[in-house]
């Protein structure tokens, strides 16, 4: 490649000038629930609120039970399980988000901290990418990151790995319009933020940074939440629903079959008392039923596992969510 020194780059000033008019080179963050926001969000698991749901029977019948002197206090001890249960699955998967999330910032941070090499003012120098504007003349090697968008100045048997936007791995890039290939994604002229140089050198001057480069369009639109569920997410709330309609329908059954004995094997006049009790225990009956029905071990099982694969994989070098 030739010698990048007859490029001057930008002066002092106008570094300054470009930085107040074009932004700094820094994806915007998307904005952050507040931590108890994102516990609560927890509880929105499809067999977390089914889980709630028994809390709260179980309790109900806890107290019933509790206070007539059918059962001891050990009675309270399911809805404590069930608690137990809830606040278990809850908290270990709000603690690994949230530590997934620090680790992806310092990965961020350390990123906008790779140096690159800039001409300014006729000299070559390296700088960190954040610190990069719009018109700076950027020195392009094999293996490093294109900080930002630009128009290529010159190129010596460019490939550069587009995959990240594209999902193409290889494209050539040149300067010369002989070469530009009409089909492209993006001119064969022009570098992106985000992707990586395969092969060769170059030399670009820059015309977006931060936001306004195609990969911050793409970072801007991924935050969105389009409320798609995973298979997961999916199976669990299929298991979710199937157990709530089973559990009802059992239980259902159970009272209209004890009424259906109760009232048919009348000889007399009813005996509303006597009647009132039945019909209370048959609810109490049916209600243990629902209760019983809710696998509590099924979330806690559920993230402990994806906690414990999370933490193999970050052994491994892989940071996932």
């Amino acid at each position: 490649m030739k010698s990048a020194a007859h490029h001057q780059g930008l002066s002092e000033q106008q570094v300054l000038e470009n930085r107040t008019k074009y932004g700094i080179n820094i994806l915007t963050p998307p904005e952050k629930d507040p931590l108890w926001k994102q516990f609560l969000e927890k509880f929105s698991d499809p067999i977390i609120k089914i889980l709630l749901v028994a809390l709260f029977l179980s309790v109900g019948v806890a107290f019933y039970q509790f206070f007539t002197g059918t059962e001891p206090a050990s009675v309270f001890l399911e809805p404590a399980g069930i608690l137990a249960a809830i606040l278990l699955a809850t908290c270990v998967g709000f603690a690994f988000e949230v530590s997934a999330n620090k680790k992806f910032e310092i990965l961020n941070q350390v990123n906008d901290d790779t140096m690159v090499q800039v001409i300014r003012g006729g000299n070559i120098c390296e700088l960190p990418r954040r610190d990069v504007v719009v018109g700076d003349i950027v020195i392009l090697n094999t293996g490093e990151e294109v900080p930002a968008d630009g128009v290529l100045l010159e190129a010596v048997s460019l490939q550069v790995n587009e995959s990240t936007l594209t999902g193409e791995p290889l494209i050539g890039k040149t300067t010369n319009e002989a070469e530009f290939k009409k089909d492209a994604t993006y001119p064969s002229n022009h570098v992106l933020k985000g992707t990586t140089v395969a092969d060769g050198h170059g030399v670009m001057e820059v015309t977006s940074v931060g936001d306004r480069t195609e990969y911050g369009k793409v970072y801007e639109g991924s935050q969105i939440d389009n409320k798609v569920q995973t298979p997961l997410n999916r199976q669990l709330s299929r298991l979710g629903d199937l157990i709530t309609w089973a559990s009802y329908a059992i239980a259902a059954l159970i009272i209209i079959g004890r009424l259906t004995l109760y009232f048919s094997h009348l000889t007399g006049p009813v005996e509303w008392l006597g009647a009132g009790t039945y019909i209370l225990n048959t609810v109490m009956i049916a209600v243990t039923v629902i209760v019983v029905t809710v696998p509590e071990g099924l979330p806690m099982s559920v993230t402990l596992s994806l906690a414990l694969s999370m933490k193999s994989m970050l052994a491994n070098n892989n940071l996932v969510r």
